[in-house]
């Protein structure tokens, strides 16, 4: 489990200190520094990096994000110019140390449902959830937000301990399929440029392709080489942002053979050419 994983304690209640919504619009990079307070970071559209004490963090859309207090954190790459996110700081105690963590499926909806000795545990909150789009996580944050611009600090908390509760409860339920998908995510990233075949799949995973196929499509949203796909544009974008390479550099850099391919393929996911996305990203060169 990460060591900077939050552990929320079942009888106190968070406090919602700021909340809001953010969207890129230039060059941004993620703020150096060791904040007082917990953030919660919820990405609606785009990319973003984040490092926290060393490790590196992806967020993609959908996705929520928690830092720690007390941790130092910051970015060294741009986010994804467009990209927008819900964020909420906030504080919260932690576990005493006499506590024990709330067993797998023991909570519910909403705090005032957990029973009298449910209320001397703690729950984890993961660092990473994968969401669907308009889950009730995204619904709870946008009324989080709701209640903080009208000023209704109590309600906001309530709406963020449901996040809570929410991540705790999915984290525990799909623990075993996300066991596997975790393992294929991982294998993805680190041969997604080369290339991989089912029976590699099979043997890095032990089930079957088409079975670990479903599996990671509930939990991604795409399917395996819809995903290999997204890493190969994603890393061909930051080589047009950063570098001056060609693009049938950059195409074979990213794991595309043909050049035509490549382009017909960033064209589709990107709305524009390689070339036509560098000239907007990246004026001069």
């Amino acid at each position: 489990m990460d060591r900077h994983a939050l552990k929320i304690p079942c009888n106190v209640m968070p406090f919602v200190c700021e909340a809001d919504y953010s969207v890129s619009l230039g060059k941004m990079i993620h703020a150096d520094r060791t904040a007082p307070f917990h953030v919660a970071i919820y990405l609606l559209r785009g990319f973003m990096e984040i490092i926290e004490d060393g490790v590196h963090y992806e967020l993609l859309p959908h996705r929520l994000f928690f830092l720690k207090s007390g941790v130092h954190h910051w970015g060294e790459k741009p986010f994804e110019e467009g990209s927008a996110w819900y964020y909420a700081h906030f504080y919260c105690g932690e576990p005493d140390e006499r506590m024990q963590e709330l067993p797998d499926n023991v909570y519910y909806d909403t705090k005032v449902c957990l029973e009298s000795s449910a209320n001397e545990k703690y729950i984890t909150i993961p660092k990473l959830t994968d969401c669907d789009g308009a889950s009730r996580v995204q619904r709870n944050f946008e009324k989080l937000l709701k209640a903080h611009v009208h000023g209704n600090i109590p309600q906001a908390s309530v709406n963020l301990w449901q996040i809570f509760l929410e991540c705790a409860r999915k984290d525990a339920e799909d623990h075993l399929e996300n066991a596997y998908v975790r393992k294929l995510r991982e294998y993805i990233h680190a041969h997604y440029i080369e290339g991989f075949d089912a029976e590699t799949v099979e043997r890095v995973c032990g089930l079957s392709y088409k079975y670990a196929g479903t599996l990671f499509r509930e939990a991604v949203g795409q399917t395996i080489r819809e995903y290999q796909r997204t890493l190969r544009i994603r890393r061909a974008k930051q080589l047009l942002q950063e570098t001056d390479k060609s693009v049938t550099e950059i195409a074979q850099m990213t794991g595309f053979s043909d050049v035509f391919y490549f382009s017909k393929v960033f064209c589709k996911e990107q709305g524009c050419s390689p070339s036509e996305y560098r000239r907007a990203y990246i004026p001069g060169i």
